[in-house]
């Protein structure tokens, strides 16, 4: 069986999967553009192939493009820091939606 994937495959899919084959080192903008992917994002992807617990124990990583290996055996040597911490903000249109929905139910201090 043969699965074809876009980058979003590192998003922790759990599939029985052997082999990662980089198409190509860069990810498309979904503009004109496209920029290279990085050091976290290629061991995710990579990361995929060989699972505990699954028939494939071992994954095996490579690119079609042979001009493609220096970068990615960089990126798998590469040694990913651990976040110490991390937040989420809203968006202002989340502030805008928040204070809709306090002024809808009557919930601001103003009622």
């Amino acid at each position: 069986d043969i699965l074809v994937a876009s980058d979003a495959i590192g998003m922790g899919l759990n599939l029985h999967i052997r082999r990662i084959i980089f198409n190509s080192m860069y990810k498309s903008t979904g503009e004109s553009s496209s920029v290279l992917l990085d050091h976290s994002s290629v061991k995710q992807i990579a990361g995929r192939a060989g699972r505990r617990n699954s028939p494939y124990p071992n994954g095996v990583v490579t690119c079609r493009d042979p001009r493609d290996m220096e970068y990615l055996r960089a990126c798998m040597a590469t040694e990913i820091q651990p976040l110490r911490r991390a937040g989420l903000l809203p968006t202002p249109d989340h502030i805008r939606q928040f204070s809709e929905a306090l002024a809808t139910y009557e919930l601001s201090e103003d009622s």
